[in-house]
């Protein structure tokens, strides 16, 4: 009779526990309840970004739908290892520059995000700096220009640091120098994001 009554205690001890275990969550996995998945809806598209060449940029995206995974794509590729809700270069190169989407899905489907492109613009960079010349009264002077950089270049040449009316291509030339043209020449070189001036360069008039 104690064996059978020790047996009904134990079993009625077992079933108190694992009563108190599922009602607190245990059990049954880490205690969080299931996430159900439903329809994606991205509710915030990834927007178009422009930064100059060495700053950062980044992507990012807004979806509902339950457990949900990422996988960012450039012009339609998908980016190894890219698999947040937010893309970041820090920081972006012009090699980056693209089209970039990104794809959601959960385990009823995929969701593709519209478009954003990345704009990586260059600083201007002079690489051929202009030369200092030494030209005989009436002859023609010609000072020049290189340079790199996004978008269109624009330029405007100097004479002692006063801008000189109507020169603004990469190159100056005076068709005819006269003694009040020794000067020292240089160039400013503009784009949408910044500038960068030259050396200056010395007209000697014999």
């Amino acid at each position: 009779m104690k064996k059978n009554l020790l047996q009904l205690t134990a079993c009625a001890m077992a079933a108190a526990l694992t009563m108190s275990l599922g009602a607190c969550g245990g059990g049954g996995g880490d205690g969080e309840p299931a996430v159900t998945d439903t329809q994606i809806a991205i509710t915030t598209q990834p927007v178009a970004v422009t930064v100059v060449a060495g700053q950062e940029a980044s992507f990012s995206v807004v979806a509902t739908g339950g457990k949900l995974s990422y996988q960012w794509r450039k012009d339609g590729v998908a980016v190894p290892g890219v698999t947040a809700s937010k893309f970041t270069f820090s920081p972006a190169y012009a090699t980056h520059a693209g089209s970039y989407d990104v794809v959601v899905t959960n385990s009823l489907g995929s969701v593709t995000s519209t478009a954003a492109v990345l704009t990586v613009g260059l600083l201007p960079a002079i690489t051929t700096q202009p030369v200092a010349l030494t030209v005989a009264a009436g002859k023609p002077a010609t000072f020049t220009v290189a340079a790199s950089g996004t978008p269109t270049l624009t330029y405007q040449w100097r004479k002692a640091g006063t801008n000189i009316t109507g020169a603004t291509a990469a190159s100056y030339t005076i068709a005819s120098v006269a003694s009040a043209d020794a000067a020292s020449y240089d160039v400013v070189i503009t784009n949408t994001y910044g500038s960068a001036t030259s050396a200056a360069a010395v007209l000697t008039v014999n």
